[in-house]
């Protein structure tokens, strides 16, 4: 097992930690946006173990459900936490469980901190609770982001197939429609989606205009889920091929790098009036340009600074300047004809694919190189690292500013101590039948389905 140990800020460039550990472990190639552009990509904050689906996969533990929910002085006084690790400009993803089953006033002012951080903010939800006036306060707080996670392994009824839930999407986008959010939608892939990727990948070409950003997640055998091992012909390349194939152009996946290669692929869709294009397609300019960083760019707060580092690159560095003028030339051209069906307007659509690991096989080079975190008791940690050992970072024991000093609040009674007292091992813990979720669940109905057999056989001997 992976040493939970997070990763901390020593110096004045919050980007180095993670430029570091992507050097060593052979990543930090010429493309390598992360250590780079930004200190981390996003950074999980999870505000409840609750959740209302009972998916066939989920990241979620067994006894997660028995977690009390955070409370919110903790919760803050985390945003600041990542805010000393990485700075301004950092994604928070507000996330669960579901959040939405939070107060509306807990919700509101997790969204409020971020934003006085200087942090952008994402709302991580399957929507079933998301109403449009919950989502109307959260944009007035100042929410940045709503992630929507729709897809099969969430089994909602009458739904069976991947296709079929383009009708929940629409509703969503709908939903969030005039608030000022960008909208993403998450999708897990697994051996039941994963020869309708083509035609869901048609959907969100169709839907440029209203979707900034499409995650693919690919099953992994880790937390609560009846459905385990992934199928051998789902691989980071098989999906991408697939995604290709729905867009309707090549695309380059390898062109921009987002952290550690066997983790995540990314690449980049610009699309105005039914017309599409790939950008990056001109890999000797990206590498270029992404130097261009490291010699420019000697902010402390981490995270890219788009508008400032561009016209710091058109002073001085004025031919590569011209080289960008002249690749955004191209990609004008190439558009042109929907640029005037859509009267100059055009959106960029972003496509990120995440080879989550098993929780029995994390890689050390991985964990160390994330770009994915989540924020716990003592520091950031690697999501895929957090997933493997979530009952010991949920339970332990979480410190809490008071008037008369500190404090340590426990998940599983929901009370305080003036002491962190050893977490309340939940091992043995029994959960009520209605709270069971996953393999827990399919078992308690496995058993109550053959005592019921039992009782029919016992019944007829007697006859």
């Amino acid at each position: 097992m992976i040493s939970p140990s997070g990763r901390q800020f020593t110096g004045c460039d919050h980007r180095e930690p993670l430029r570091t550990a992507l050097k060593v472990h052979g990543e930090l190639g010429a493309r390598q946006t992360g250590g780079r552009l930004f200190p981390m990509a996003c950074v999980s904050l999870e505000i409840t173990q609750r959740c209302n689906l009972d998916c066939t996969l989920c990241y979620l533990s067994d006894r997660a459900e028995l977690a009390k929910d955070v409370p919110l002085p903790i919760l803050l006084a985390r945003i600041d936490m990542v805010f000393q690790h990485y700075g301004a400009g950092t994604s928070l993803q507000i996330s669960g469980g579901d959040p939405t089953l939070r107060k509306i006033e807990d919700l509101e002012a997790l969204v409020r901190h971020i934003r006085s951080r200087g942090m952008r903010s994402c709302f991580m939800t399957n929507g079933i609770k998301a109403t449009r006036t919950m989502l109307e306060r959260l944009a007035a707080a100042g929410l940045d982001d709503l992630a929507l996670h729709v897809d099969l392994t969430q089994e909602r009824k009458g739904y069976d197939t991947e296709v079929s839930l383009n009708e929940v999407r629409d509703a969503y986008i709908q939903r969030a429609e005039g608030l000022g959010l960008r909208i993403l939608f998450n999708t897990t892939v697994f051996e039941g989606n994963f020869t309708e990727l083509p035609d869901l990948v048609r959907y969100f070409r169709k839907r440029a205009d209203a979707i900034t950003l499409i995650s693919f997640q690919m099953q992994a055998d880790t937390g609560r889920g009846v459905l385990r091992e992934r199928d051998g012909e789902i691989t980071q390349s098989s999906v991408t091929n697939a995604i290709s194939d729905g867009i309707g152009i090549p695309l380059d996946f390898d062109a921009v790098s987002v952290g550690h290669s066997h983790c995540n692929r990314y690449t980049s869709l610009l699309v105005a009036g039914g017309e599409i294009i790939s950008p990056l397609t001109n890999r000797l300019l990206i590498e270029d340009a992404i130097a261009a960083l490291d010699d420019l760019d000697e902010r402390e707060e981490g995270n890219l600074n788009v508008r400032r580092t561009l016209r710091r690159i058109a002073v001085n560095k004025p031919t590569l300047a011209l080289r960008l003028l002249g690749e955004a030339g191209k990609w004008i051209w190439q558009l042109r004809r929907g640029l005037l069906r859509s009267r100059g307007r055009a959106s960029r659509m972003s496509i990120l694919v995440h080879n989550f690991m098993d929780a029995s096989k994390l890689e050390k080079s991985r964990c160390e190189s994330c770009v994915f975190m989540v924020a716990t008791e003592n520091g950031p940690l690697s999501m895929c690292v957090h997933n493997a050992e979530r009952d010991s970072h949920i339970f332990a024991p979480m410190r809490i500013e008071t008037e008369s000093g500190p404090r340590w609040w426990n998940a599983e009674t929901g009370e305080m101590s003036q002491r962190p007292d050893t977490p309340v091992n939940v091992a043995h813990e029994i959960i009520p039948r209605k709270r069971l979720k996953g393999r827990m669940k399919a078992e308690q109905v496995k058993v109550h389905s053959n005592m019921k057999d039992i009782k029919k056989r016992a019944g007829r001997n007697n006859t």
